[in-house]
Parts: structure tokens; C-alpha cells; sequence
């Protein structure tokens, strides 16, 4: 045990020298021009968020430039400060946001086109959005909608906090899902759901006797969450488009807005700081600002929940695979089928399938739909190692087993297994670290995970690069201890029924 802590300790100090030279060269100013209009963009590398409508009007207004697509809006930050990218397009509410999170990016005033934003409705809440409309029609009437519109579209809108008000739900819940990376229209603060369209929804539902649920969810999946009734409204400043009118229902336009190009400002910030100085900046902004450490610890807690639990169970269910297949031949056949192909299908697909579809219905929290998942995945990984480990046990050991008076299953948990762990040991212990690193992906079908809070984090703050630091060194962590956890009782188990002779 003391040399299992001892090689953690060595390895944490050097992942610690390792990010501290990311940080060393993430520090270096980077030489790249400044542009002050967009015509001296066309033929320019130009960034876009995946999943967003800016590719078309990249090929409308730049149609020289080659599209790079990023998963995020503080990845396209990065990308534009590291001259990765030379530019990219943003809804100017936004791009104010961005501009005071980072000075080193400013955008150009000229439009590049007009934007209409919507909150979106499943197919079977049609009722909910007629009531909508009509509340809208009431608060654009009397006024106080461009008064929400003045507190929260400003540069200084993530300052501002939504009325609190007492829901009582005696029409039923509302379940809303969004992907609060899109200041002013949504993000969190303080832990907290703050932004335009979360007090313009907290306000309907007062008015209209709902309880209001706020779930988070990848922006890729959002919509899909929204056309497959999974929620009944989708929000994040989204674009009404003709293309998404398609797949789900927009309320009337809740503002009007300009889509702009956001470019390297040519400004230098905290070049005089020193590293020790910007690494402390960072951690305050990204972790304790607003309590934003707290996303972390829990995200980190549900990844390890998820974790231990897919393991469990998809050891236990390689071993009942195991079991079926040894007891009918036509069996075997099948579980092999769906072994060899589950191997080949991405983990993400297998999750939303689940989700989207085989849960559609259910009141299942999302969490455990994952378990369920990721145990379904390990399970068939697991059952493939008992098989490979199985050819390698010599066929005799069984007929003595049987000789010695031991049943089927007692020979196998008492003889054969124990050997077949030492054989696989290594491998089973990879598959762990592989499964929990994949555990990454549940932010598409709404689990607050590691990952998915450092996504909230740097929707917040635009820093993608030290949250993505310290988000790799909880994974390190959660890979290194859990692991380490599970060896040691595992080589207990192996030795007291194994006599090594190696």
C-alpha cells in the first residue's frame, strides 16, 4: 500500500510540472495580425461552434474562408487568441459577455447579420406554448418586457439576479433544459440559474401555476432533447431558424438582436504579471468566484458514482453473460454477436440511444440511465476478457475440479476465475480507467459530471484552458485512486486462491 501512495505521489508532481508548463506557454504573447473589417476576413481561417447556424453565414459573408469548428464558444475564444482561427461569428449579446471576460478580443461593429431569438417547445406541449405566446403578448404590452430586456442585454448583465418567486406547481412542473454557456440569456452564478430567459420562464410559470425544472444538457443535444419530448422547453439564446421550425416549435421572437464578428483586439492583458500571479487570477476566477469549486466537487462526485456503480454492475453482468452462454450453444452465439457489437459502437451513440429512446418515457433520473449504459458496455468488455482468459486455463484443471467432488460453479468461483482474474488483471484494470474517462460524454443526456461543470465553468468565466486543466487532473486522480482500490482487493482475492510459482 505505502508504494501505491508513493508512485501516486511522484506521478501528482509530475502532472503539477507538466500543467505549470502548459501555463509557461500558454503565457507567450502570440504574434498575429489585428483586423478592423470584415472584408479583410474573407480567405481567414474562421472559427464555429458545433452545432450553431454560423457556418452558413461563414459561406455567405466569407466564402474564401476555410470553417474550424469548436465545441465551444471559450474554445473559440482560445482558438482565436492562440491564431488558430482569425475570427468567428457571435450574437452580439454574447459577444459583449466575451468581450468583458477577455480583453485581448473585441468585435467589429459592422453587423454581419440579423438574429431573432426563441425559446423552443416539444411537439406534445403545444398548450404550454400558446400560453407562452400570450404572456409575452401581456408583458410586451404593458412594458415590461424590453424593461427585462434593458436589465439583462447589457455588458453588465451577469451582474443582475432574477426575482425569486414562490411556485407552487398546482398546474404541474415544467421541465426546461439548457446549456447555460450563453450569458445574458442563460448561465449560472453562485450555483444558481440566472439570465434573461430563466426569469422571463420563472415569471410564466408564476403566472401560470407551474413549478419550473431546470435541467443542463450539451448544446449538440439540446434540441434533440426538445423534438423527442424528453423536456418540454428548450432555452439558451437560440436562433428561430426555418431548419429548426422543422424539429421543434418556437415561441414568438423574445428579442431581436445582431450577429457579429469577433476578432484579436491586439491588446496584451496581465503581460506584466508574473506566472505564480496569473495562475492565482485564474484559479480565483474559475473556482472560487461564485463558488464555482462547488460545480467541480459535485460534478467529480456524480463521475465517481457512476463510475464504481457501472463497474460493479458490469462485472456482475459479464459474469451472468458468462454463465448464459456456457449453458446453451445458440445462447453463446447470440451474446457473442452482441458482444462483437457493442465493441464497435461509439459509447455516445449506445447513451442517447438509451436515453432518447429506450427511456424516452420514463421518469428514470438520467444517472442512472447511464449506469445502466456504462454497465451494459462494461458488462459485455468484462465478458470478453473471462473468454480470452478462459482459453488460456488449462481444460484438465476443470476435469479435476469436477473429480474432486466440486460443482460446476463452485470449481469456476473457487478455481478457474481466480486464474482467469490473474491472467486478465491488467486489462480489467484498463477497461476501469477506460470507462471512466468515457463517463465524460453523460453531459449529453443532462448529468452535471466533472466535464460537464468545467463546461459551465468556462461558458462563465471563457477561460478553456485552466479549467481543462484541472478538469485532466481530476480525471487523473479519480483513474489513479479508484483503480488503486480495486487492485487491492482484487490481488488479495487472486492470491489467496492462486499459488504463485512464477
Amino acid at each position: 500500500m505505502s508504494s501505491i501512495i508513493k508512485s501516486m505521489k511522484n506521478r501528482y508532481k509530475l502532472v503539477i510540472l507538466l500543467l505549470l508548463m502548459i501555463l509557461c506557454g500558454c503565457s507567450k504573447k502570440t504574434e498575429n495580425k489585428v483586423y478592423q473589417n470584415i472584408q479583410e476576413l474573407d480567405g481567414k481561417n474562421m472559427g464555429c461552434m458545433s452545432g450553431s447556424i454560423f457556418d452558413v453565414l461563414i459561406n455567405e459573408k466569407f466564402p474564401n474562408s476555410e470553417i474550424v469548428y469548436f465545441g465551444s464558444r471559450s474554445e473559440l475564444l482560445l482558438g482565436l487568441s492562440s491564431g488558430k482561427i482569425d475570427g468567428f461569428i457571435s450574437d452580439e449579446p454574447v459577444a459583449m459577455m466575451m468581450v468583458k471576460q477577455n480583453q485581448s478580443v473585441k468585435y467589429l461593429d459592422e453587423a454581419v447579420g440579423e438574429v431573432h431569438y426563441g425559446v423552443c417547445f416539444s411537439p406534445d406541449s403545444k398548450d404550454k406554448l400558446v400560453q407562452f405566446n400570450q404572456y409575452l403578448t401581456n408583458i410586451e404590452s404593458n412594458g415590461h418586457l424590453k424593461e427585462l430586456q434593458d436589465k439583462w442585454i447589457n455588458v453588465n448583465g451577469t451582474e443582475q439576479k432574477k426575482q425569486e418567486y414562490e411556485l407552487d406547481g398546482k398546474n404541474g412542473v415544467l421541465r426546461c433544459v439548457t446549456t447555460p454557456d450563453a450569458a445574458p440569456f442563460s448561465f449560472i452564478s453562485d450555483n444558481v440559474f440566472q439570465g434573461y430567459e430563466v426569469e422571463l420562464l420563472s415569471e410564466f410559470c408564476y403566472e401560470y401555476g407551474y413549478a419550473l425544472d431546470i435541467s443542463t444538457v450539451n448544446f449538440d443535444a439540446l434540441l434533440t432533447s426538445i423534438a423527442m419530448n424528453k423536456y418540454d422547453i428548450g432555452f439558451n439564446g437560440i436562433f428561430i431558424t426555418p431548419e429548426r421550425e422543422k424539429s421543434v416549435s418556437f415561441c414568438t421572437p423574445t428579442f431581436t438582436g445582431r450577429d457579429v464578428v469577433m476578432v484579436r483586439s491586439g491588446d496584451i492583458v496581465s503581460e506584466d504579471k508574473d506566472l505564480i500571479t496569473r495562475i492565482t487570477d485564474s484559479i480565483y476566477r474559475n473556482f472560487i468566484e461564485e463558488d464555482r469549486y462547488k460545480l467541480l466537487i459535485n460534478g467529480a462526485l456524480v463521475t465517481l458514482t457512476i463510475s464504481v456503480f457501472s463497474v460493479i454492475g458490469g462485472t456482475l453482468f459479464g459474469l451472468l453473460l458468462y454463465y448464459l452462454s456456457s449453458i446453451n450453444p445458440a445462447l453463446k452465439k447470440f451474446i457473442d454477436f452482441v458482444q462483437k457489437l457493442m465493441a464497435k459502437l461509439p459509447a455516445v451513440v449506445i447513451l442517447m440511444l438509451l436515453f432518447y429512446v429506450v427511456f424516452n418515457n420514463s421518469s428514470i433520473h438520467a444517472s442512472i440511465v447511464s449506469i445502466i449504459g456504462f454497465g451494459f458496455l462494461f458488462g459485455n468488455t468484462f465478458y470478453g476478457l473471462i473468454k480470452a482468459g478462459d482459453a488460456s486455463v488449462d481444460y484438465g484443471q476443470k476435469e479435476a475440479a469436477v473429480a474432486l467432488g466440486y460443482g460446476r460453479w463452485l470449481s469456476f468461483f473457487h478455481i478457474i476465475l481466480p486464474q482467469i482474474l490473474k491472467i486478465i488483471k491488467e486489462s480489467y484494470l484498463r477497461e476501469i480507467i477506460s470507462l471512466i474517462k468515457n463517463t465524460s460524454i453523460v453531459g449529453y443526456v443532462s448529468v452535471n459530471d466533472v466535464t460537464r461543470s468545467s463546461d459551465i465553468i468556462r461558458g462563465r468565466t471563457y477561460d478553456a484552458l485552466f479549467p481543462l486543466i484541472v478538469t485532466a487532473f481530476i480525471y487523473y486522480l479519480l483513474c489513479t485512486l479508484l483503480v488503486a482500490l480495486i487492485r487491492i482487493p482484487l490481488e488479495h482475492y487472486i492470491n489467496m486462491k492462486v499459488n504463485y510459482h512464477d
